[in-house]
């Protein structure tokens, strides 16, 4: 069970007013309703000018926009009006019509909404505005005018009332506290044992190179040590070299402060260890020093267990090796080869720098709550890199460990992989008006699978098949749609995780139609040694049937896929479903109850017909549907639609969008029908769930090249020069017996029957092979077949 944030007051909305690229609310100003709220209207000159609001979610905001749109201005935004410092002149937008140079310039302004308050929160708040009592509210607004005191706005009847605050404290021990993840701190490659000792700010604790080209300085001069006036002769190359090497370096002690936090706080290594362990280094207590350092290594690696986090590789290691009077940090992954951390990706290394402060971070004594604010944390890590930093995001949001308190998390990014697509919720888009119209936030983005995220992210990103852990092949963007749509429903009702989808670790993918299917799945799983995992929707008519077959068929008669992972509609047990269509479920569509489909129709006509159609289908009833033979749920509201507007065609893609629109606004009104929708729904995500996991775990099993080397490897290692029949022929028994029953496994098995004939390997056992070079190479190329295989002839 996940730790909600529960109870505690949190930041609703920003509000941003001539800060850089804010100037103001251009377009609320314009509009012809426009009605400014108390805080919109100038002291001096009674002038109305409407700060931006940008909302954010209690738990993650994600900012996304174009370059120089005001994403990082947003996040300086927060900590400014949180904090009150470092609110200058010189961040007055530039074209905005107050920026002059004739008198004194002024200063932007700020201003949060906080949300869900508690009694103590309220009665802070009345204290700082020297009330005794108030009415009780939940909710209250605090404004930074430029530099004056802040200014808190409580709910008043249907407006709000204005109250200086005369005593800032109390506020100031409520408000959240920001805080940041740093972003360009690696782990060290070595720490000084010294340092982790406790012995600071010494030249033994600087970076390895520095103290090596001290060291190289002296050695390259020893024959100068013979006497004292030799030695003056270099005194000076020594002092300068000395000097150099003892310089401040703020970067080495950045990345000193992390590995502190990693094996003190994190891994919770005593210090006294370290100082036992310097002390076996300085006495030269190799063994019991080596015994110190395996012991730590336990330690930090049950405590970091981070191959949870990170899904590249399950097998990953971080250890310390000692090396004079270091601890070096080193990678050991799952081919078993060990590395040092500078030889990995950069990716890696960062990714486990925000994964070491993660588990470091200690919320406040006080209790305040706290604001995560990330400015664009993608840098250097990859696509599934940053699908596993979301996740850090979210138990940070969302707590798994409920000692740990919620905090809130608002991160800007450029990136299409840092987008949560379980929650379109939390995007906010900004873009930057023309001329002096300056920063605006875009309504409605995350309904809108185009615009404006493609000007957003500088190119158009859509759902692309191959980049998750798996792949969802469905006939059409209705189908897309509408999985997607209710998997985002069902997680907001807190459904268990068996009976919603994870569309980060799921891409779906519309192929245009059933026969296209196929041919889809063959460009993703027949052309390499590497398949990505596919599981695959169909309808159950005669064209998902014909797909099918084609898939068990697949070019030159191999499968293209197991079958147990192809799910059609009719697949689905009738007895826990609630269909309309008489005959049972063969189309999505058909999962969707009349009352809901008939709204979603009038609502399309709404919005895509010219008002006098529209209104022909306005009276349109459940009563007015009828199926005729073996007519399904769409074409059924079609032909009712058409009976009262002659030529009316109903788009699947129109109808699967504005049935999403009627679970949002018609909710109240249509509950008993949305609720069998979503138990319908809720059947389909089972069974689509079981076939997404077993697809994923026959991507992570051991890959049969991987099993083949591996044997290899193990054989060679005891028979370098030669080998018995007798013993090729146990290897060749053991690589039969790792292979499963895939495509590339039979033919393996029958690889193996040429090597054995080859080799004679049933003649003679005790007797050595004939030519052992050939048959090295011939377990080589045993190993790289089904690679070769794969290959463009």
């Amino acid at each position: 069970m996940r730790h909600n944030p529960g109870d505690r007051m949190f930041i609703s909305a920003v509000y941003i007013r001539f800060f850089r690229s804010f100037n103001f609310d251009y377009l609320r100003k314009a509009s012809d309703t426009f009605k400014p709220d108390p805080w919109d209207v100038l002291d001096s000159d009674d002038l109305k000018y409407p700060f931006v609001k940008v909302s954010l979610e209690e738990g993650v905001t994600t900012v996304v926009g174009a370059n120089e749109s005001g994403k990082s201005q947003l996040l300086a935004a927060v900590q400014r009006a949180l904090t009150g410092r470092h609110i200058e002149r010189g961040d007055f937008c530039r074209y905005s019509q107050f920026f002059a140079v004739n008198k004194a310039m002024a200063y932007p302004d700020f201003g949060l909404r906080f949300d869900r308050l508690q009694r103590t929160d309220r009665d802070a708040v009345l204290q700082a505005c020297g009330k005794e009592e108030g009415d009780d509210f939940n909710t209250f607004l605090m404004f930074r005018i430029g530099t004056q005191q802040p200014v808190v706005y409580l709910p008043e009847g249907s407006g709000w009332s204005r109250h200086p605050v005369e005593d800032s404290g109390p506020l100031e021990d409520i408000l959240p506290r920001s805080f940041e993840i740093d972003a360009h701190t690696a782990l060290p490659q070595s720490v000084p044992v010294e340092h982790l000792a406790g012995r600071h700010s010494t030249l033994r604790t600087r970076s390895r190179s520095a103290r090596r080209a001290f060291v190289r300085t002296i050695f390259d001069n020893a024959d100068l040590f013979t006497s004292p006036e030799q030695l003056a002769t270099v005194a000076p190359n020594l002092t300068s070299a000395f000097s150099t090497a003892n310089q401040p370096d703020e970067g080495h002690d950045k990345q000193l402060a992390l590995a502190d936090q990693l094996l003190l706080k994190v891994a919770k290594i005593d210090r006294t260890a370290f100082q036992e362990l310097l002390t076996a280094v300085e006495e030269g207590k190799e063994g019991f020093a080596n015994g110190i350092v395996e012991r730590m290594n336990r330690q930090l690696a049950q405590s970091l267990n981070f191959p949870k986090w990170w899904t590249q590789d399950n097998q990953f290691q971080l250890q310390m090796t000692l090396r004079d009077q270091d601890l070096v940090f080193t990678i050991k992954d799952r081919t078993g080869t060990e590395y040092s951390a500078n030889e990995r990706s950069h990716g890696l290394k960062y990714f486990l720098s925000y994964f070491i402060q993660y588990l470091a971070h200690e919320p406040p004594a006080s209790g305040q709550r706290e604001v995560l604010l990330m400015d664009e944390p993608d840098a250097y890590l990859s696509g599934s890199g940053q699908q596993d930093l979301l996740r850090i995001f979210e138990d940070f949001a969302y707590p798994a460990d409920p000692d740990r308190p919620a905090c809130q998390v608002v991160y800007v990014t450029h990136s299409p992989f840092l987008i949560d697509k379980n929650h379109g919720e939390r995007i906010r888009v900004l873009e930057k008006g023309e001329g002096d119209e300056g920063t605006r936030v875009v309504r409605n983005a995350s309904r809108n699978h185009y615009e404006p995220l493609r000007s957003a992210f500088g190119s158009f990103v859509g759902e692309t098949t191959f980049i998750s852990n798996c792949n969802l092949m469905c006939e059409g963007m209705s189908d897309q749609i509408l999985l997607a749509g209710m998997s985002t429903r069902l997680r907001r009702l807190k459904t268990s995780t068996l009976e919603h989808l994870d569309l980060n670790t799921l891409t779906l993918v519309p192929a245009g139609s059933a026969p296209h299917v196929p041919y889809l799945v063959y460009l993703a799983r027949g052309r390499d040694v590497d398949r990505p995992a596919v599981i695959v929707l169909l309808d159950g008519d005669r064209s998902g049937d014909d797909a099918r077959k084609k898939l068990r068929r697949g070019p030159h008669g191999k499968p293209l896929i197991d079958d147990d992972l192809v799910l059609q509609l009719n697949q689905l047990p009738a007895q826990q479903l609630t269909s309309p269509r008489p005959h049972g479920v063969v189309a999505i569509e058909d999962l969707i109850p009349l009352q809901v489909g008939v709204a979603a129709v009038k609502r399309y006509a709404t919005a895509f017909l010219p008002p006098d159609d529209a209104e022909k289908l306005s009276d349109l009833q459940v009563d007015d549907v009828a199926f005729d033979g073996d007519e399904g749920t769409h074409d059924a509201l079609e032909n009712a639609a058409a009976r009262k507007l002659d030529g009316f065609h109903l788009d699947k893609v129109g109808l699967a969008r504005n049935i999403l629109d009627v679970l949002t606004h018609e909710e109240d009104a249509l509950s008993d029908a949305i609720a069998v929708l979503d138990n319908n729904f809720r059947v389909l995500f089972r069974e689509l769930g079981a076939r997404q996991r077993r697809a994923l775990r026959e991507i992570t099993t051991e890959r049969t090249t991987s099993k083949i080397k591996r044997l290899r490897n193990s054989f060679l290692l005891d028979h370098p020069a030669s080998a018995t029949r007798e013993q090729a022929t146990l290897l060749l028994e053991d690589i039969d017996a790792s292979l499963d029953h895939s495509v590339d496994a039979d033919d393996l098995r029958s690889q193996l029957l040429t090597v054995r004939r080859t080799f004679a390997l049933d003649e003679e056992p005790r007797d050595p092979i004939d030519d052992f070079a050939a048959f090295q190479e011939a377990l080589q190329n045993l190993a790289y077949r089904p690679v070769n295989a794969a290959q463009e002839p």
